[in-house]
């Protein structure tokens, strides 16, 4: 099952991070340009994982109330997806690009294990 997630996450990892690059490309400052693309992924990603990964139903009866606790744990992930390229570009000077690469990472994990254990039924 990580390992589809693990697929479906790079797909609209993928999809985030083309429009966060592209974005920061265009001027924008990284922390709105992580929320436009993080949040782009987030749809990408929710559709892909009630429809390949987590197949035998969410925990909650109605869809927009799973798709709340999913932008509930994805607005933590956002959190602390800002926090660790403000960290590592900031602290350890390493460039945004690279910060965000890490920060996906970790967040990756954090966003399994949440929805794993609160959302979806395994």
């Amino acid at each position: 099952m990580i390992g589809k997630f693990f697929i479906v996450g790079a797909i609209s990892t993928a999809v985030d991070y083309l429009i966060y690059s592209l974005l920061i490309y265009g001027g924008l400052p990284y922390y709105l340009s992580i929320v436009i693309g993080y949040m782009t992924g987030l749809l990408v990603n929710f559709y892909l994982v009630r429809e390949r990964v987590f197949t035998r139903g969410s925990r909650f009866e109605k869809v927009h109330h799973e798709f709340i606790a999913v932008t509930i744990a994805s607005l933590l992930g956002l959190g602390l997806n800002i926090f660790i390229v403000w960290a590592l570009s900031h602290w350890a000077e390493i460039d945004y690009y690279t910060s965000r690469l890490i920060a996906i990472g970790v967040v990756f994990f954090f966003n399994y294990y949440v929805r794993k254990g609160w959302i979806y039924a395994v």
